[in-house]
């Protein structure tokens, strides 16, 4: 016992900061949400990876109205959903010009305007993980400029196709910092360097494993994983460990990844689930559809949403006038009366272009060639004009390009979380356990996880009586001595998930019976 209690002592004189750039809410272990497994295009069912403009937003509403941001949740993140592979003449990397048809700045201004934090992905190798879309690999500088300058806080850098861990972790972590622009850093590379050891140098919070499913498998390896883990590198201030993204109360509702068995945890087993994300002081970022989509042609909610530079309109005393889009030249969408449309009396009609370069039919006169160039597209789509007049030939046509990305269209979104996820995500009390600035929990014991500490700010103590067995087990804390305390050390003690007082303990908690895959969440108090 006195062996386990100096470790404990041990804990709390490991270094209290880690990497900190001035990122917001880097301090604490992020907690959030992630677009993952939770968006669909319209009201389709929500697939792996997928994102728009449109879902953005409507999820960045939904974060207020199922109540994440009134326990504390102030992150939202797009996983590997937004770009495409080709980069601009200037080799930056770029929105998916169909499904953010005005580029990324608007929908991250409109988080930003719900009060959260915005996180972007990336990966370390030439593409991303989905290979229809760019990495970073060779472009660290250019991509950490385009995201400072559309106003990304927080980035995640997977690490598909990616090669020298250390030397491309450390080239994005100084490209970021070169901007200017504090965002704090996420290394995604599945703890095949052991990135604990090295990564508080540059980033504030680094994968252990890999990519974790809403399975009891997958869950009760990342645990043992964690404990894994020398206590000498454990979480800290702006350097946590972390276990993966949530999968808490998904099943056949989230888009789940389809290499991995469907979602089917109990709801014992989330609860096990978020506990042992918090004690371990990991991320809790959560994948999961927050809101019911139902698509439409236009709405009030869609039209509040959209960017408030608008392209021009006819004025309603203007003869009635029509374009036709013949052939497109740009990679910006052409779609009729949002990039591009006519306007005028009949003796000075004229097409409106943002973005969008092509060959048209204007009012029946053929082969309008409004080509004009947008040096800024995609961070700021361009206006311009062009007569309908003169025609002329058609220009060659453009190279071939990848298949179309699915589109943008609009929505009416109402957020909703189911039961389960109700009563575990906005559980503020299991989430304090989490949110603390002290090293992270761990098992009291070597080679035994059924107890697990953390020491919290002000004096109290996390405990996790966890049982990954499948039958029933009897789990308690023989001696105070194994938390750092002494032997007669009194302590109230408050159940996190039934939120009762269940009385005061002296010097040690008698066992409880804890039922299969469950887990136990306690605080005690020294009185």
């Amino acid at each position: 016992a006195a062996a386990v209690a100096a470790a404990v002592l041990c804990a709390r004189a490991i270094p209290v900061v880690a990497y900190d750039n001035g990122a917001p809410q880097a301090r604490l272990p992020a907690l959030g949400w992630s677009s993952w497994e939770a968006f669909g295009p319209g009201a389709a069912h929500p697939v792996r990876d997928y994102c728009d403009a449109n879902s953005v937003m409507a999820a960045a509403d939904a974060f207020h109205e199922v109540g994440l941001y009134d326990a504390g949740y102030r992150s939202f993140h797009l996983d590997d959903c937004w770009s495409i592979k080709e980069r601009n003449g200037s080799g930056y990397i770029q929105a998916d010009p169909t499904r953010f048809p005005d580029g990324m700045t608007p929908v991250i201004e409109y988080v930003h305007g719900k009060n959260l934090t915005f996180g972007l992905y990336t990966s370390g190798g030439p593409t991303a993980c989905m290979s229809s879309r760019a990495g970073s690999r060779g472009h660290w500088v250019q991509d950490a400029a385009a995201f400072a300058s559309w106003g990304v806080d927080w980035v995640k850098m997977d690490w598909c196709g990616g090669s020298d861990v250390n030397g491309s972790y450390t080239n994005m972590s100084r490209a970021l910092n070169q901007t200017g622009r504090p965002m704090g850093f996420n290394m995604c590379e599945w703890g095949v360097d052991s990135p604990w050891i090295w990564g508080d140098r540059v980033a504030q919070s680094w994968r252990i494993s890999g990519d974790h499913a809403g399975t009891w498998v997958s869950t009760k390896g990342a645990i043992r994983k964690s404990a894994s883990i020398a206590r000498k590198y454990s979480g800290r201030p702006y350097g946590w460990n972390d276990l993966d993204m949530l999968q808490t109360g998904n099943g056949a509702q989230s888009g789940y990844d389809p290499t991995f068995p469907p979602p089917n945890m109990t709801l014992a087993e989330s609860i096990t689930e978020f506990s042992m994300w918090a004690i371990a002081a990991s991320p809790l970022l959560v994948t999961t559809p927050i809101m019911n989509c139902t698509a439409e042609e236009a709405s009030a909610a869609f039209a509040a949403r959209q960017p408030s530079s608008q392209p021009p309109r006819a004025r309603s005393a203007d003869a009635p006038c029509s374009a036709t889009l013949v052939r497109k030249i740009s990679e910006a969408p052409c779609t009729s009366g949002v990039t591009f449309g006519c306007l005028g009396t009949n003796s000075t009609k004229k097409m409106w272009v943002r973005g969008c370069r092509g060959v048209f039919a204007c009012d029946g006169v053929d082969n309008v060639v409004c080509n004009e160039e947008c040096k800024t597209y995609p961070t700021q789509p361009c206006n311009f004009t062009c007569a309908c007049s003169g025609g002329g030939p058609s220009p060659p046509p453009p190279k071939p390009k990848p298949g179309p990305s699915p589109p943008n269209p609009p929505k009416t979104c109402v957020g909703t979380l189911n039961e389960v996820q109700k009563i575990i995500l906005l559980n503020r009390e299991a989430i304090a356990v989490n949110q603390d600035v002290t090293p992270q929990g761990a098992p009291v014991i070597d080679n035994d996880l059924t107890v697990w500490a953390r020491n919290l700010t002000g004096g109290s103590v996390a405990l996790a009586l966890y049982n990954e067995d499948d039958v029933p087990r009897s789990i308690g804390v023989p001696s105070f001595e194994l938390l750092g305390w002494s032997s007669t050390a009194r302590a109230t003690v408050r159940d996190l998930w039934t939120h009762t007082d269940n009385g005061t303990v002296v010097g040690h908690l008698g066992n409880v019976s804890v039922p299969p895959h469950s887990t136990i969440l306690l605080r005690l108090t020294p009185i």
